[in-house]
């Protein structure tokens, strides 16, 4: 029974009306915390609300109420679930969309009502089901002719893509988007004129074949091959309803397998797509950039989501069009991709009942062929985005941006509707009813599939996606949170943040400690203290879980951070800086009995506030200014092992007589014949008579003891030794080949002779700034007895300046490329705390070396 028109709301036009206010109600709500969103980002302070989305949402809402008042007028039987779920989807779309580009909501907007213009007007059209079938082969042809015109004239919207779109005066179209639906119009009115009697059934769909074959031969040619894709699955699930025979399954199943193992063969853009999907962690800035950021998206989403308007959901690639779900999934959350997927399969639950009990079998395969339509094209894009299948490039049906695919949706929803109006009696007769129930079964199972993985996304691998050093909120949480400081042991900044939320900047104060500060940049990533100390310069690490989690919860950001105070003293870097100048090399100092550095320096180094300007030159520079050769650099030692081999000779047995033949060769020509000149300027032939004297078989076992087999934990990167044992006297007396280390690691071996024959271990950071316990010291360094504080000082007086309160060795090592050693450290009349220096510089002039060591000392002594 049919009725052009109710005087009074019948029982279905209310449920209808008051469905289309719930959908109403949410997406004003939506809207309104779209308009809140930049006070929440900045905590509210300088914020500017956002209120363009409301174009969007309030065309929405009157197109929507005039297409329910037309529906009320002539619809009377009509699916009263149908409208209210095209709203939904339709307006959340609108609303991602503005929040995600303006001028692309806008013209969304435009296309909506262009299309909702269209669908009404087909719904009072009471025979256009009809027309469409009459002329079938003429529309569909029609759409193979022009999707052929975009081999010639086509063109991409957006400059520089594929070439799928005809376009004119700023107006686009891509023609294989209603031609999806032209093919479910023809099968549907072919297939219900030909009985497909078993004997006959291949002969018929044979037309049926040819026609798709053309229209895959063009979307090949275009290399559209999500939709080539699609157009296989439609054909076959709608031949499958048709016909209830699982033999048309399994012939396109193997199809599809065929042709996707040979295009990964003969494709180029099949394989990127197969081999991204297959190990996308293996390119993540590469090819495999777009499926990495939206597993990132979906997990900083988590179960909440980060509210509307308040995530960072453009830096996934077209964010808009083909990752709109991601955008929805990360500000909306588990939940809301929940509630997403209960609207799909609603829509494809009342799809299969309409098809079900359509009256005529032309609108049964219709109906049918339009929820296979909608339900593969969403299982493709979702599996795409969420990496269960190879990324397919199709849009999601009503939500994303693209005015064919919108128009399309709406008009292949306007089928549904029309046939959910002709509704009789008795339905058309139903030869294949388990066909529709494993369609329907299918379909819910995979959108219950796809749930499940964005769970495992979003929840169990939150914690992996959200901590990559290629998640770029790390550094867009940067500009909205304030992040800590990093200070020297006095209390003055070296690295900081200024600005207000939104616009905060990292400032480096003291550029020339960038080796160890390390940098901080959005494109190329965080190194040294910036890196190893992240999770408390970002406020995740030494805060209340409660402060975390309250933060998230209210603005999807972590906490201000906590200052990081480091052992560095900075006047004492500052005037070793100074030295190094425009010299190669590198240098530390060394609280010996602590272990903890004042000093690090790497020359040449590099400017982290001019990191984005100067990237090419740094990485360009043959000198390597991104390695801090203070504790990664790897130098021969040679004959600057004078004062360790000189501590083990001494804790064996007294030295000799200097023997006057042991002056050469040197790093300065000592002024006498003495141990204490020959050693403190690194004269090789004295240290081999120390090898030969006392050394036969212990070397090994004493090297080991000071550490020079192994490297040590900072929070930078730390080069581990490269050490030799030496095998017969003849290896033992090429000192060269003994061990290439680091400034770092000589520092902490000498550290025994100043330090009573203790060896500390080396610490960098000294404490991080809680909110409730203030400093709180988080380095416990540990230190071993080597030799005895005795022999340690009976060693410093072989090395000991005269009249000075430190001992040094210089020494000249290498053959072809020349490095100057220098070390030093003070001796037992200064009443500090003792103090080392290791350092290289990168050429011969063992002179310059010791001056510097002198500067060194006095900056120290006079600091104390």
């Amino acid at each position: 029974m049919k009725s052009s028109a109710v005087p009074f709301p019948s029982p279905i036009e209310r449920v209808q009306k008051r469905l289309l206010w719930l959908a109403g109600a949410f997406l004003l709500v939506y809207a309104i915390l779209l308009t809140l969103a930049p006070a929440v980002k900045v905590r509210g302070t300088g914020f500017e609300l956002e209120w363009r989305h409301w174009l969007g949402w309030l065309i929405w809402a009157v197109g929507f109420g005039i297409l329910h008042h037309f529906s009320r007028r002539l619809a009377f039987e009509a699916d009263h679930y149908l409208l209210p779920l095209v709203a939904l989807l339709t307006g959340w779309g609108i609303l991602t969309i503005f929040r995600l580009d303006f001028l692309l909501g806008l013209r969304q907007a435009l296309w909506l009502v262009i299309g909702l213009g269209v669908v009404a007007y087909l719904i009072r059209r009471e025979g256009f089901l009809q027309f469409l079938k009459q002329y079938r082969v003429l529309w569909l042809v029609g759409g193979l002719m022009l999707t052929a015109l975009t081999l010639v004239f086509g063109t991409y919207p957006g400059g520089e893509g594929p070439r799928l779109w005809l376009g004119c005066c700023g107006i686009y179209l891509q023609p294989s988007e209603p031609l999806k639906l032209l093919l479910v119009v023809f099968l549907a009115s072919y297939l219900a004129e030909k009985p497909l009697s078993q004997a006959k059934r291949l002969r018929l769909i044979l037309p049926t074949l040819v026609l798709l074959a053309l229209a895959i031969a063009l979307l090949l040619i275009q290399r559209d091959l999500g939709t080539a894709t699609l157009f296989i699955l439609i054909y076959t699930l709608t031949l499958y309803l048709a016909t209830g025979e699982t033999k048309v399954l399994l012939f396109a199943g193997g199809a599809l397998l065929f042709a996707g193992v040979a295009g990964v063969f003969a494709i180029d853009v099949v394989r990127y797509r197969v081999e991204s999907w297959l190990n996308p962690w293996a390119d993540p800035s590469g090819r495999s950039y777009q499926i990495i950021q939206s597993l990132i998206a979906i997990a900083s989403g988590a179960v909440l989501g980060s509210g509307p308007g308040v995530g960072f959901p453009s830096v996934v690639p077209v964010a808009a069009s083909d990752f709109i779900f991601t955008a929805i999934a990360e500000e909306t959350g588990l939940i809301g991709v929940i509630g997403l997927l209960l609207a799909y399969a609603l829509f494809l639950v009342r799809g299969i009942r309409i098809a079900l009990f359509a009256s005529r079998q032309y609108h049964r395969y219709l109906a049918a062929g339009v929820v296979a339509y909608f339900t593969s094209q969403v299982v493709l894009i979702l599996a795409g985005n969420l990496r269960v299948l190879p990324l397919t490039g199709v849009t999601l049906p009503f939500l994303s941006y693209g005015g064919s695919s919108l128009l399309t949706s709406l008009l292949a929803a306007a089928l549904l509707y029309s046939v959910s109006r002709d509704v009789r009696e008795e339905p058309a007769p139903l030869y294949t009813v388990n066909a529709y129930l494993h369609l329907f079964t299918a379909g819910l199972i995979l959108l219950g599939g796809l749930a499940l993985v964005v769970g495992w996304w979003a929840v169990v691998r939150q914690d992996v996606l959200t901590a990559r050093f290629d998640n770029p909120r790390q550094y867009l949480y940067d500009r909205y949170v304030q992040r800590g400081s990093i200070v020297d042991r006095n209390g003055e900044i070296l690295v900081h943040s200024v600005g207000m939320p939104g616009h905060y900047q990292r400032v480096w104060v003291y550029p020339e400690l960038a080796n160890t500060l390390g940098y901080n940049h959005p494109l190329y990533g965080k190194t040294g203290l910036e890196a190893s100390m992240n999770a408390y310069l970002r406020g995740l690490q030494g805060v209340p879980s409660s402060l975390i989690w309250w933060n998230r919860l209210l603005y999807s950001q972590p906490p201000v951070g906590l200052d990081v105070r480091i052992t560095i003293d900075e006047p004492i870097q500052r005037a070793a800086d100074a030295l190094m100048g425009n010299h190669q090399g590198g240098l530390v100092v060394l609280n010996a009995q602590s272990g903890e550095i004042l000093a690090l320096v790497s020359h040449p180094t590099f400017d982290p506030n001019r990191l984005g300007e100067t990237w090419q030159e740094i990485i360009s520079d043959p000198r390597a200014p991104l390695v801090n050769r203070a504790v990664q650099g790897q130098y021969p030692v040679g004959s600057a092992l004078a004062p360790l081999i000189l501590l083990g000779s001494v804790n064996k047995t007294p030295l000799p007589e200097f023997p006057q033949e042991l002056t050469a060769p040197c790093g300065l020509r000592p002024e006498n014949s003495t141990w204490n000149a020959a050693l403190s300027q690194g004269c090789s032939s004295a240290l081999e008579f120390l090898l030969r004297a006392f050394f036969p078989t212990e070397l090994d076992r004493f090297m080991r003891s000071l550490g020079l087999d192994r490297g040590y934990s900072l929070p930078i990167p730390v080069a581990a030794p490269q050490y030799r044992l030496a095998e017969s006297p003849a290896q033992m007396m090429q000192l060269e080949n003994w061990l290439q280390g680091s400034p770092l690691q000589m520092a902490v071996a000498v550290s025994a002779l100043s330090n009573q024959g203790v060896l500390p271990s080396p610490s960098l950071v000294q404490a991080v700034h809680t909110p409730h316990q203030g400093w709180v010291v988080i380095n416990r360094p540990f230190s071993s007895q080597v030799v005895s504080a005795s022999v340690a000082q009976q060693a410093q007086q072989f090395l000991a300046m005269p009249g000075q309160l430190y001992w040094q060795t210089v020494a000249v090592v290498g053959k072809e490329q020349k490095i100057t050693w220098m070390l030093g450290g003070t001796t037992r009349e200064w009443k500090g705390a003792p103090v080392v220096i290791a350092g290289v510089l990168e050429e011969e002039d063992p002179q310059r070396a010791q001056e510097w060591l002198a500067v060194l000392f006095e900056t120290i002594l006079n600091s104390r």
